[in-house]
């Protein structure tokens, strides 16, 4: 094995402890719960600098979070509202007793998978083009119906943790010990190839 600071293996070390950096960084920031939107799009930015060979230490994540706090902060209390009230709705529902109850939880829920859908590429759009709060609202709606196929399997790796405790928890249980080292930072590396994807498509096709 070659361990020279210029062989494949020791690149791909560093980019994997950049990944465990920005994961404990995203931890971290998220902490207060209402900062996870901007802590999301500094691992975003972060990573991006990192795919492009660019700083993607502690200085351009803080510098990132600071950047984006403000418009992520409203992004991230507006989705986690919704959520909340979809939650609510269903825990209502499903201790009630109604003709049709079954349809109004499937409403409930589909409503939820639009709402993880669109959060999906709200972020990234806002680290890609700092627009106002209701453009990247508006744009992020538009392109995750125009690219459903591609935004589902974000969905799937978003709610992938979740999906694990409820359906599979000795898988969740037994890959714990990811989430505090790298999960995180990997289903936002994914999440963001798939949309930088969708964006250089749509960037294409206006210089056309």
């Amino acid at each position: 094995m070659n361990f020279s600071p210029d062989s494949k293996f020791m690149y791909y070390c560093g980019k994997f402890v950049a990944l465990v950096k920005v994961n404990l960084l995203w931890l971290l920031c998220s902490l207060p719960v209402f900062t996870i939107g901007a802590s999301t799009c500094a691992m975003l930015s972060t990573l991006t600098a990192m795919k492009e060979e660019e700083d993607c230490g502690a200085r351009a994540y803080f510098r990132a979070f600071r950047l984006h706090f403000g418009k992520a902060t409203i992004l991230w209390l507006l989705i986690a509202f919704f959520g909340l009230m979809l939650a609510l709705d269903y825990r209502i529902v499903a201790y009630l007793s109604f003709p049709g109850r079954m349809a109004v939880i499937a409403g409930i829920c589909f409503c939820f998978l639009a709402l993880v859908l669109v959060s999906g590429l709200i972020f990234p759009l806002l680290v890609r083009y700092p627009v106002s709060v209701r453009d990247t609202v508006v744009n992020a709606v538009l392109l995750s119906i125009a690219n459903l196929p591609k935004m589902l399997l974000v969905t799937g790796m978003n709610l992938l943790p979740m999906l694990l405790l409820i359906v599979l928890p000795q898988v969740f249980v037994f890959i714990s010990f990811l989430w505090p080292v790298c999960g995180f930072s990997l289903i936002a590396l994914y999440d963001l190839g798939v949309t930088n994807r969708i964006l250089a498509a749509l960037e294409t096709e206006k210089t056309d």
